[in-house]
């Protein structure tokens, strides 16, 4: 179990950065598995490694389970924004976005995203708030009765790291 919200913090911290450097699709697919690697944690020692492996890298699907474990309806706040990381679990090779082009979008805060609009484009659009995958974050641990700074210590052992997980990080400082 310590083993997924270890690769999940990895991800996490990961992603943030490839947000700041404008790394898309990239930054978000890294996000996808940090969330995916902290869901599964708490999973672990819940559901059957038969169960598990039946899940693979269907994050609709581990976070409807999350969700019925869990049982607080507040998280169905963070749905859009599972389903829309989802998506970039099928662009994860280049082949898909070489046929049909993407728009992507990755806001810092919610403040951003609500005033960011793509209009006009014809391409499947991808968009993503790094402050909402923050919050989901900081709400899986607490779910997953964990603490992260136990998880998050060795990641932020290194300046760089701590600097791009907590820059404009309201739950992680």
């Amino acid at each position: 179990m310590d083993q997924f919200f270890r690769y999940g913090c990895q991800y996490y911290v990961a992603g943030r950065y490839g947000v700041y450097a404008a790394f898309m699709p990239v930054a978000a697919n890294l996000h996808h598995h940090a969330i995916e690697m902290l869901l599964k944690g708490m999973l672990a020692g819940l559901i059957s490694a038969n169960d598990m492996k039946k899940l693979g890298h269907k994050l609709n699907a581990i976070w409807e389970v999350f969700k019925a474990m869990v049982d607080k309806p507040s998280l169905t706040q963070f749905d859009a924004a599972i389903e829309e990381l989802n998506k970039f679990e099928d662009i994860r090779y280049p082949d898909r976005l070489l046929a049909t082009g993407a728009s992507m979008m990755f806001d810092i805060t919610k403040a951003g995203a609500t005033q960011s609009h793509v209009t006009g484009v014809s391409e499947p659009q991808f968009k993503l708030c790094l402050e909402e995958i923050d919050e989901l974050i900081a709400d899986i641990f607490r779910f997953s009765r964990r603490n992260p700074d136990v998880y998050l210590k060795m990641t932020m052992a290194r300046a760089d790291a701590r600097q791009y997980l907590q820059r404009d990080n309201a739950f992680f400082r």
